[in-house]
C-alpha cells in the first residue's frame, strides 16, 4: 500500500503511514480523534485531553493521537508528559515534521538546547525550506552560544519569509555580540522600518548612537520607544 501523502510504501496492516502519520485507510478514520478536537475547540480541554488519554491508552501506537495529546500537555504546561508523546509519535513515524518541530519546541522551552537542537535540525533535515525551523534552530544555537550557526539560519529564515522580523532583530543582536556594530545598527534600522516601533530594536539603535556620541538622535529614539510602550500599556 502507498501512503497518498508521502508516496511511501507501506505494510498492508499499517493503520497510519510510518513516515508521515496519514491515515492510510478511510475506514479507519477515528472519530474520537476529532470529536476530542471539537470538545477541544468548544474551550473544554480538560474532557477533551481525557478522551485523547484513553485513545492513546486503546490505541498506544496511535501516531496523531500521541501528537494530539502532546500538544495538549504542552499547553497545559506539562512539557515532560508532552516531550514523552511527541517522541513515541516521532519512533512510529519518523518523518512527521510537524511533531518534530513541536518537539524542538516542548524541548527549548524545558531549556535543553541540545534536545531542541537536534529536533529542529531533523525538520530541516525533511524539509529544507521550513522557515519556523530555520528561526526556531537559530534561536536555540544563539542560546548554546553557536553564533555563527544562528546567525546563519536567522538568514535562511529571512529569505524564505522576509515577514519574520523578528529574525531580523535577532540577526542584530548577534552583529552586536560579535562587536560589529555598523552591521547591528543596520539590522535594527531595518526592523524599525518594516514594523511599526519595534521598541527592543529601537533601544538598541538608542544605545549606538549613544555610544556614537549622537546624543540627540539617541534621546529622539528613547523617547518613540518609551510613547509605544505608553501606548501599549494604555
Amino acid at each position: 500500500m502507498r501512503c497518498t501523502r508521502c508516496g511511501h510504501e507501506t505494510a498492508d496492516s499499517h493503520k497510519f503511514c510510518p513516515e508521515c502519520g496519514n491515515f492510510l485507510r478511510e475506514a479507519f478514520s477515528d472519530h474520537r480523534l476529532l470529536h476530542a478536537r471539537m470538545t477541544e475547540s468548544e474551550g473544554r480541554h480538560k474532557d477533551a485531553r481525557r478522551e485523547v488519554e484513553q485513545l492513546v491508552e486503546t490505541e498506544p501506537d496511535h501516531v496523531l493521537a500521541n501528537h494530539l495529546l502532546g500538544t495538549m500537555y504542552y499547553h497545559q504546561v506539562t512539557p515532560d508528559l508532552a516531550i514523552e508523546r511527541y517522541e513515541h509519535a516521532l519512533e512510529l513515524a519518523p518523518r512527521f515534521v510537524v511533531c518534530s518541530y513541536d518537539l524542538g519546541v516542548a524541548y527549548y522551552h524545558r531549556g535543553n538546547m541540545p534536545k531542541a537542537i537536534k529536533a529542529f535540525r531533523h525538520c530541516l533535515d525533511i524539509d529544507p525550506h521550513y522557515n519556523a525551523a530555520h528561526y526556531r534552530l537559530g534561536i536555540s544555537l544563539f542560546h548554546a552560544g553557536e553564533l555563527d550557526l544562528a546567525l546563519e539560519h536567522f538568514e535562511k529564515c529571512t529569505a524564505l519569509t522576509p515577514e519574520y522580523l523578528m529574525a531580523r532583530y535577532h540577526i542584530g543582536v548577534i552583529y552586536e555580540r560579535l562587536e560589529d556594530w555598523e552591521s547591528a545598527a543596520r539590522e535594527f534600522q531595518r526592523s524599525v522600518d518594516e514594523v511599526v516601533e519595534e521598541v527592543s530594536s529601537l533601544y538598541h539603535l538608542a544605545e549606538y548612537y549613544k555610544a556614537k556620541g549622537e546624543k540627540e538622535k539617541a534621546a529622539e529614539l528613547l523617547e518613540r520607544a518609551r510613547q509605544f510602550a505608553r501606548t501599549e500599556a494604555s
